[in-house]
């Protein structure tokens, strides 16, 4: 069957930094003039649709904010579908602290889902109010700090639910790797003893709001990913066709030996390698 829509990562796949990977404009361009819908999956969930579309346009690929979607996005559809089915209830007073960046506030005002911040619990607290945290969603943020996780492990200690947007490790940098989303949850579990849930790749919720955002059934698309433990076992786990494209982390002979069920359908050098997919006849 033909591939009508693209899920595709980001880091190591579109770009890395400021840089195109190497076919990844003239492959994505050729795709979507073959009629192929894309959009772009990131756990960063520190950026916002719009920033991350600015970037890959930059490159010169030109994409507009809808053609993204963020792990934070991804939280936020998740709670607003509670919401929706009256298992969430937020009002003026209760709110979902929100610990992070930017574009976790951002995606949590796309849905209508009243937030606070650390810094706004801890004052309604010290005011003598009710913390009103309903749920906390942690998403990576560069100025996330000691005061920021203290008020997520107070509200999770207290018995509120807790979303993770992503739990990958390290972040990369133009320096190399630093402190990922998953590092400062690791420090939230440690002081709880709790587990979060975690919505972003390689977890299923990723995946089915990227294909519902589509409108494609799922044998018509393809994750293109540069990871295996995130892109394509994701990808595998919930019956998505997968590419592993060489320009990032994982080797061919990484894929090789990977696990029968989370092997990539194909593993291409470049994004043009894997034209055949969605060319007509």
């Amino acid at each position: 069957m033909t591939v009508r829509g693209i899920l595709c990562d980001l880091d190591g796949v579109v770009y890395r930094g400021e840089q195109a990977c190497p076919g990844a404009v003239e492959g994505l361009s050729a795709a979507k003039k073959a009629g192929v819908q894309l959009l772009f999956m990131t756990n960063n969930a520190s950026r916002t649709p719009s920033a991350v579309a600015d970037h890959v346009s930059r490159l010169g690929l030109p994409t507009e904010p809808s053609e993204v979607l963020t792990a934070s996005q991804v939280a936020a559809a998740v709670l607003a579908s509670r919401r929706d089915r009256g298992e969430l209830h937020v009002d003026d007073d209760r709110a979902v602290l929100a610990v992070g960046g930017e574009g976790l506030g951002v995606a949590l005002d796309e849905v209508g889902l009243p937030w606070r911040s650390p810094s706004e619990t801890r004052e309604r607290v010290e005011a003598g109010g009710p913390s009103g945290v309903v749920t906390v969603v942690q998403g990576y943020g560069p100025e996330v700090g000691v005061p920021d996780l203290t008020e997520a492990s107070y509200a999770i200690a207290a018995g509120a639910p807790w979303l993770a947007t992503n739990d990958d490790a390290t972040l990369p940098t133009t320096r190399g790797l630093a402190p990922g989303n998953g590092s400062l949850v690791a420090a939230v579990r440690h002081a709880t003893g709790k587990e979060p849930e975690v919505v972003g790749k390689p977890h299923a919720p990723a995946y089915q709001v990227a294909v519902a955002r589509l409108g494609l059934p799922v044998a018509e698309c393809l994750m293109i990913g540069d990871r295996l433990e995130t892109d394509i076992a994701g990808a595998a786990n919930f019956g998505l066709l997968s590419a592993l494209v060489l320009t990032g982390v994982s080797t061919r002979e990484e894929a090789a030996a990977a696990p029968a069920g989370l092997r990539p359908d194909h593993v291409a050098p470049t994004i043009p390698d894997l034209a055949f997919l969605w060319a007509a006849g």
